[in-house]
């Protein structure tokens, strides 16, 4: 099998690359035209000339380029590119208009893309700026995929291999465009009425547009330094949560509930979110006894622990003077995440019930005559081997890459628990920080926080593949020695 390896096609890469290019530079045009709502011309023109670049560049190698359809391993490094590039398109015009160093300017963008919401910005940017990052989160949550698929690629092979890797694995009917649009209409439904609930709420438009486009993408970006303890009352914290619970359901579902709104009951991963939830708050709350009246602790740890789990980032408090072990209660749930098929970030609840039911399983076969057959089942479908194995790799993976990242912080002097929240808020692209993210912090700690965003936003192994030498150059074949005769003598 492993002679049969081969490089990806770099020139069908490029090829979808610049089409991927175009719907960036289209999405610059929306914070184009609210700098100039706010009259600041020069940022205005710095997003206009960003866009105007970057569709030339991307209709350029669409147009130099033949056509191809998408192999999975391309339509995989694709999906490992497009953040990145993404991000390093945005950071241009924010560091030119914000004066922020290339390297934060670049951290805001992945923060923003990847839908996370850690944040080395100044106090003091304007308006434009605080829209611009929140726009960002909308369209880094499935928003600039949908925008490929309905507007750019033809329908065919190659937008379902991309649809499959972005959004979901189940062949959508009737076809990918249709199922793309369907999304795009769902995902602008929801953050509509997030943003009108909002404004019931209390809070100014621009507030509400910028919340709104946070919160139903699971990002957390706010325009308070302070996040939502900036709004006073329970109404706005509550509306907001609305909207990120909103935005961490499987976005499949919708269509179905409009029709049957019980389904959102008997839904297996919404059912699991509510169990993780139940469990979260309760041991948050005793952890935070100590923080004042039953009331205050209640309200906070149930805020706290919806942000976390649906991977938002919002707060309330100053997660700095937490205990550890409410630290850890956070970190945990924000290893968990939302559901699969949602704009949150995480390991995923299905992914969890799947490993549950594996362990549960693991017991009942001792109890049982080996030759009987006992599948794996989750939701009546039988869980293959080979999708069993990417499951089991994903999470170890992903408890490699915390252990190592959270180990990096530790030798600069960040303690152990501090270390394991920051990194895991990234990794889990929730936007919560102990106080440990800001400008201030080392270069090559940014870097890892900005490794982890990617890392997380992209589910780790269409990175790790990106980076895997045989994706890009044809090296010698591996031969695992099957079939050969034993040495020595007759």
């Amino acid at each position: 099998m492993y002679e049969l390896v081969s490089p990806v096609n770099r020139a069908a890469v490029l090829k979808y690359l610049g089409q991927v290019m175009i719907g960036i530079g289209a999405v610059l045009f929306v914070p184009l035209m609210v700098a100039a709502y706010f009259e600041d011309y020069h940022v205005a023109a710095v997003y206009a000339v960003m866009a105007i670049v970057v569709i030339a560049v991307g209709y350029g190698l669409h147009r130099m380029l033949p056509d191809y359809d998408l192999e999975w391993k391309e339509a995989l490094v694709l999906a490992a590119l497009i953040f990145p590039l993404s991000s390093a398109i945005s950071a241009i015009p924010i560091s030119i208009s914000t004066g922020m160093p290339i390297l934060d300017a670049f951290f805001e963008a992945v923060s923003g893309l990847t839908t996370t919401g850690l944040s080395v910005a100044p106090p003091d940017v304007g308006p434009a700026f605080l829209f611009a990052r929140s726009w960002l989160q909308w369209i880094g949550g499935i928003g600039i995929v949908l925008i490929v698929l309905s507007v750019v690629i033809r329908p065919g092979t190659s937008a379902y291999r991309l649809y499959s890797v972005h959004i979901a694995e189940k062949k959508p009917r009737p076809n990918v465009i249709s199922a793309a649009k369907m999304l795009g209409k769902i995902y602008l439904g929801i953050t509509l009425i997030t943003f009108f609930l909002l404004i019931i709420a209390g809070m100014t438009p621009f507030d509400a547009l910028c919340h709104a486009l946070s919160a139903v993408s699971t990002g957390g970006f706010s325009t308070k330094a302070d996040s939502i303890a900036g709004f006073s009352g329970i109404i706005i914290p509550a509306t907001v949560l609305l909207g990120c619970v909103l935005g961490a359901i499987n976005f499949g579902l919708y269509p179905r509930l409009i029709e049957n709104p019980r389904l959102l009951i008997s839904s297996e991963q919404f059912r699991g979110f509510l169990a993780v939830l139940a469990i979260g708050v309760l041991l948050l709350a005793f952890t935070m006894q100590q923080m004042g009246p039953l009331s205050f602790v209640a309200g906070t740890a149930a805020f706290q622990a919806l942000s976390a789990l649906t991977t938002a980032g919002f707060s309330t408090i100053d997660i700095a003077p937490l205990p550890d072990s409410a630290k850890m209660v956070l970190s945990a749930l924000m290893w968990v995440g939302g559901s699969v098929g949602s704009t949150a970030g995480g390991i995923k609840i299905l992914r969890l019930i799947i490993l549950l039911k594996l362990i549960h399983l693991v017991f009942i076969r001792f109890f049982l005559p080996r030759e009987a057959l006992t599948p794996l089942k989750v939701r009546g479908e039988v869980i293959e081997t080979n999708e069993l194995n990417g499951l089991l790799t994903f999470v170890l993976l992903y408890i490699v890459v915390i252990f190592v990242s959270a180990l990096l912080f530790m030798f600069h002097g960040i303690g152990a628990g501090d270390a394991l929240f920051e990194v895991s808020s990234a990794l889990g692209t929730v936007g919560l920080s102990a106080g440990v993210t800001s400008a201030a912090l080392a270069p090559q700690l940014k870097l890892v926080l900005i490794a982890d965003m990617l890392l997380g936003r992209m589910e780790i192994i269409p990175l790790f593949i990106l980076l895997f030498p045989r994706t890009w150059v044809r090296l010698p074949p591996i031969h695992t020695g099957a079939g050969k005769e034993p040495s020595g003598s007759g």
